[in-house]
């Protein structure tokens, strides 16, 4: 994969303000696909209505010139600017 690959990957992203999670019953939430990939990012209540922070990740749709090894595509995640977690 090259710059351009890249560039072109960030210029087909979509952003959907909401949209409805099929194994989740958070409602309708937003999400970002880049790449096949859809990342969301919304609120969830617990039992006693406090409010945690979940991020989605679902891979099934990945485009294949992102899997490297055929399999794994890697990844970072990263929390206040510092490496939360890396790897495939």
């Amino acid at each position: 994969m090259e710059q351009q690959d890249v560039e072109r990957l960030h210029s087909a992203a979509k952003l959907y303000p909401v949209h409805a999670p099929e194994l989740d019953d958070a409602g309708e939430v937003p999400m970002i696909t880049l790449g096949g990939v859809h990342v969301s990012v919304y609120l969830r209540l617990d039992e006693h209505g406090t409010a945690w922070m979940r991020l989605s990740v679902d891979l099934d749709a990945v485009e294949q010139e992102l899997l490297p090894d055929g399999d794994a595509l890697p990844m970072e995640l990263l929390i206040g600017g510092q490496r939360a977690w890396w790897g495939k």
